[in-house]
């Protein structure tokens, strides 16, 4: 037989042990682990003095890992003459170790819900930049469970997805904006002035009337910025806020005429009426 077909055979046979090994270890195994079930998956009924003379280990080291194994059902004992060993069959091996996995992923699941539960606090958290603002809120939207509101001229494309998803899921979604909006979606329900606005400016979020996401563009900067928090007072806040929106325009389809225009003696003359910023000048 050619020496370099021999050769090029043993490399390809290592390296192929060796990822399978990197594998193993990625499920949990020592390297040592490893190699014992890799070496017995080959070598089927082995002693512990043949394992470790073949994988060039000491029995005083080999035998609390192989019984370790064995206590796993990694490994499997014939008691003869001599207790042999043998790997447990690969398929049994891995339905044993994913159904283990999935169980201990529930238990770490409950008990860290627990500790969070035990530990909520309040919470406020600066969001800087458009991306980063859009991505905050299609991530609060995909977590809700019963009710979104929502008032915002962003375009409504970036949050179609998740919006369809919510639905659904039967999630009931409130959304409100001063820009056109698409009136075609079953379920949804859309309050919108339908005015033709170029430029977004704003976004109010309240997901389960618990958590509330609310930013805008900084025109001196040109950078978005929001905040995200549970506040339970800042959650009533924006709730109201996009309730007496709807409320304003329900009124205005209703009397042909807005509130305002109609009774311009509710005005309190304030800055916040006159549109003046803290810099003095109109926005």
């Amino acid at each position: 037989m050619d020496y370099n077909y021999v050769v090029q055979f043993r490399q390809r046979k290592e390296k192929n042990m060796e990822k399978i090994t990197s594998l193993l270890m990625n499920l949990n195994f020592s390297r040592n682990e490893a190699q014992v079930y890799e070496f017995l998956l080959e070598n089927p009924g082995m002693t512990v003095y043949q394992i470790a003379k073949a994988l060039n280990l000491s029995r005083s080291s080999i035998y609390p890992i192989v019984e370790k194994m064995y206590e796993e059902g990694t490994l499997l004992l014939e008691n003869k003459e001599k207790e042999l060993y043998y790997s447990e069959d690969p398929n049994a091996l891995m339905i044993r170790l994913a159904s283990t996995y999935t169980k201990n992923v529930v238990l770490a699941k409950d008990a860290l819900e627990q500790v969070s539960e035990k530990s909520k606090r309040e919470t406020y958290l600066n969001v800087i930049g458009y991306d980063a603002l859009v991505a905050k809120a299609k991530a609060l939207l995909l977590a809700a469970k019963k009710e979104v509101y929502i008032n915002t001229d962003i375009d409504f494309v970036e949050f179609d997805q998740e919006i369809k998803t919510l639905l659904s899921n039967e999630v009931r979604v409130i959304y409100f904006s001063f820009k056109t909006l698409p009136t075609n979606i079953s379920g949804l329900e859309v309050y919108s002035h339908g005015f033709d606005m170029k430029n977004p400016n704003r976004l109010m979020l309240v997901v389960d009337y618990d958590k509330v996401l609310v930013g805008n563009i900084n025109s001196s900067r040109d950078e978005w910025m929001g905040t995200y928090t549970n506040n339970p007072l800042m959650v009533r806040i924006i709730s109201e806020h996009i309730h007496h929106d709807v409320y304003l325009l329900k009124i205005k389809e209703k009397l042909g005429m807005n509130l305002f225009e109609m009774h311009p003696d509710i005005f309190l003359g304030t800055l916040n009426e006159k549109g003046i910023n803290r810099g003095g000048k109109n926005q």
